[in-house]
């Protein structure tokens, strides 16, 4: 599978296209809430995108799980 491109990874990382999600996905401010974050399930470097669908909100620190793993496996 081809990796994104460093403009695809920044674009897709948007702080304006995150916040259009979130807002999508009923959050009213465009952020998670305090002890979550936004998660991409296909990450973007592997050319996922910032979409409703993608873009779950996860408790900080299973997202912090989620990255050590990927990052083991790399």
């Amino acid at each position: 599978m081809p990796k994104a491109t460093k403009a695809q990874v920044k674009k897709e990382r948007s702080p304006a296209k995150l916040k259009k999600v979130l807002k999508e996905k009923g959050y009213k401010s465009g952020k998670a809430p305090e002890g979550k974050q936004a998660h991409h399930t296909k990450p973007v470097s592997d050319g996922g995108k910032t979409t409703k669908k993608n873009v779950r909100v996860i408790p900080k620190e299973k997202h912090k799980k989620i990255h050590a793993t990927r990052k083991k496996k790399a």
